[in-house]
């Protein structure tokens, strides 16, 4: 349903040009973090128990979700529109998913609840598609074609959340010694959450055009080293995918040796 809502979620279905930088997000700082969760790792198991129920929903609400992205294809195919239903619930996925992210990160101390609003934790805008492209909603081609050439942009918002998680680590430093949240850290954070939406935003069919992957370069030195701290473990992590994939029998050998002996020294 194409409506301006009070959290600020406003479709606009005729866009005058195609836009790179979506969805456009405007996430204040959390001027006043919880200290509590900011806790070095005693916050984050708060957090993390706090999150089990939301993140039940979450799956559940996931679940639908790929049901209509699975529909959507055809819809596009045999209309040449987007259909209201998935939009909507497209979008609530996705302000559901970024409230659960803002709480984990620690940028809003207010609890995601279990709705598919932005309950005033953040504004968003992603206007829903007015005349999306038949060729590259084809149905399974399309979002092949999709998922290969968006390859890079995956790559990247995976460093950009390795980045995250220091940045994460970082914020409970600053917290405790003045009492705010760095503004380099909201930042890198904000913009990650940007591109990870971007990414699902292209992968759904509500943008045919290549998202950005720009990022605010104030406090360059402190971004630079998140992203380069993100590239390490990035590296690290498909390092070892890759040798799982390559030798699995090795793999396997390993951890059966390992059960053997376990198992005969009684334990």
């Amino acid at each position: 349903m194409e409506e301006k809502t009070s959290q600020s979620v406003s479709p606009k279905a005729n866009e005058p040009k195609k836009q790179r930088m979506y969805p456009e997000l405007i996430i204040p700082n959390n001027t006043h973090p919880n200290k509590l969760y900011a806790f070095p790792v005693v916050g984050l198991l708060i957090k993390t128990i706090m999150l089990i129920p939301v993140s039940i929903v979450s799956l559940l609400v996931g679940l639908v979700y790929g049901v209509f992205m699975l529909i959507t294809p055809f819809v596009i195919l045999f209309t040449g529109k987007y259909w209201n239903t998935a939009y909507t619930f497209s979008l609530g996925y996705f302000i559901y998913l970024a409230k659960i992210q803002l709480f984990f990160a620690g940028i809003s101390d207010k609890y995601p609840g279990f709705n598919l609003q932005t309950n005033g934790i953040f504004d968003i805008h992603l206007p829903k598609p007015a005349s999306p492209s038949r060729l590259m909603a084809f149905p399974i081609l399309g979002y092949v074609g999709r998922f290969l050439i968006m390859i890079p942009y995956n790559i990247y918002q995976t460093v950009l959340q390795y980045g995250m998680y220091f940045a994460i680590i970082g914020s409970w430093f600053g917290i405790w010694s003045k009492g705010k949240y760095p503004e380099s850290l909201y930042e890198f954070i904000r913009d990650e959450l940007r591109v990870s939406l971007a990414y699902w935003t292209y992968m759904s069919y509500l943008s045919d055009t290549y998202p950005s992957s720009k990022i605010s370069m104030n406090h360059k030195k402190v971004k630079i080293t998140l992203i380069i701290l993100g590239t390490i473990f990035t590296l690290i992590y498909s390092a070892i995918r890759i040798n799982d994939i390559m030798h699995p029998a090795q793999n396997n050998t390993y951890y059966n040796n390992s059960t053997t002996n376990t198992s005969g020294n009684g334990y």
